[in-house]
């Protein structure tokens, strides 16, 4: 065993493409680290001195943008990462057609917020709250040159300018929390990260020798996007609606309080969701690559990629089961004390987002973006009904239980009733041998 550790280690440590994806990945885990450590201290101290009531409210208003910032998205992300890799020399028309493009869906979002404001019961002071975090998103959509870093696999400048952002932000949110500030200040840092970290992102494609100026809009470019594109802009739509609409229904059917424990539930199970984001955003382009070598190796990646994925999950949800319970008591005081019951039923949602967001890889690489489409669409209104069914009667449980069965339902059921997709389910099968991450990938 040991010399089997020793000899894959080696192999990785001299294969060049292992290294330089290595390379980008730890440079993705550094800043997810830095994120992580944070909001285990200065988000903790934050969400003690907001109390669960104010907090709740913040936590309402990132989940209401949050439902329409897919809208921002247009489904552009993987697909242009897709076509850079695929087509480098069209660089500039890509970039550009893209600024525009996002430029022109932020604006959508904008009209969507309005008009579900207009509807709501909410606040004066919370829907002011919800414009502000919403304004910062306009430099979010203007973060275009994050395609560039990933397709260059060149994220340490994505890791470097959002750990900058990061650590500013959060010294002004640790000051405000200190000075008990009013909500909206904190709302205005929200928007205050997007916009230090689209300047940054800026300055560095600058540094390199690129120029932004240079984009050139394409008609022809713009519609080859958005006919690639639109079934991911209703998926990543359906996907955030299903992340998100459980805290927003909480508050229609229940209190402030309870949005609060249960936003505190989300985010240290979502916590951890950036390492199949890392991981999988990091390998797509050898995904995509690997098809070109062959079939087999092609599909040996993918399970391996799915069999790391779901154990990590498993051990992740394995290990914080012990700890959880003393973390919220801890850190976040007795106030939270209603969170732990439904923080172990929501963890189980993790080992489908972790093969979600591979298998999403996948379909991209398979032009099957449709069926990302139904998969997201199934899961949203499942987890809306059982919300519905189960948020008046035994409290922000019911939203955790609710959340675990829309993401099985979209990972293993869904797929596995269209043709197409269940060849993933398969693989699904497969990649639970734990010993497929280290067997040798035959070309």
């Amino acid at each position: 065993m040991i010399r089997l550790i020793k000899t894959t280690v080696m192999r990785a440590f001299h294969h060049d493409g292992l290294r330089k994806y290595g390379a980008n990945t730890i440079w993705l885990f550094t800043e997810k680290f830095f994120r992580m450590a944070i909001g285990f201290t200065i988000g903790i101290y934050v969400a003690r001195q907001l109390g669960p009531a104010k907090y709740g409210v913040l936590n309402y208003a990132l989940s209401y943008v949050g439902i329409f910032s897919a809208i921002a998205g247009l489904g552009l992300d993987s697909i242009v990462v897709r076509e850079l890799v695929k087509t480098p020399e069209k660089q500039q028309e890509l970039l550009g057609s893209t600024f525009i493009l996002k430029l022109a869906g932020f604006l959508l979002m904008l009209v969507g917020i309005v008009v579900g404001l207009f509807f709501s019961n909410n606040s004066s002071s919370t829907n002011i709250i919800v414009a502000v975090i919403a304004g910062g998103y306009l430099f979010q959509t203007l973060q275009t040159i994050d395609f560039y870093y990933q397709a260059e696999v060149k994220s340490k400048y994505v890791a470097i300018s959002q750990i900058t952002a990061l650590l500013i932000v959060s010294a002004f949110r640790f000051y405000f929390a200190y000075k008990l500030y009013p909500l909206i200040y904190f709302a205005g840092l929200e928007a205050m990260y997007m916009v230090i970290s689209f300047l940054l992102y800026t300055v560095f494609y600058i540094i390199i020798g690129n120029n932004p100026f240079k984009w050139r809009f394409s008609t022809t470019t713009a519609r080859m996007l958005l006919k690639n594109s639109w079934p991911l802009l209703l998926s990543g739509a359906a996907i955030m609606i299903n992340m998100r609409i459980d805290q927003v229904m909480i508050k229609s059917m229940l209190k402030d309080n309870d949005v609060g424990c249960y936003a505190v539930v989300v985010r240290l199970v979502e916590i951890w969701y950036f390492i199949p984001t890392i991981v999988c955003s990091s390998l797509f382009p050898a995904i995509i690559l690997s098809k070109k070598i062959s079939l087999q190796h092609y599909k040996a990646r993918l399970i391996k990629l799915f069999s790391l994925m779901f154990w990590t999950a498993i051990t992740i949800c394995i290990i914080m089961l012990f700890v959880y319970k003393y973390i919220i008591l801890f850190l976040y005081g007795s106030k939270y004390a209603d969170s732990i019951p439904a923080l172990y039923i929501y963890v189980w949602a993790m080992p489908f987002v972790f093969w979600g967001v591979a298998r999403s890889k996948w379909l991209i690489t398979e032009n099957f973006q449709k069926y990302s489409l139904y998969c997201s669409v199934a899961a949203m209104l499942v987890n809306i009904v059982i919300n519905y069914i189960l948020i008046p009667r035994i409290g922000i449980n019911g939203a955790a239980i609710a959340t675990v069965f829309a993401q099985f339902f979209s990972v293993v059921v869904i797929p596995f009733l269209i043709k197409e997709t269940r060849i993933s389910c398969v693989m699904f099968y497969e990649s639970i041998n734990p010993f497929f991450i280290i067997k040798k990938t035959k070309r």
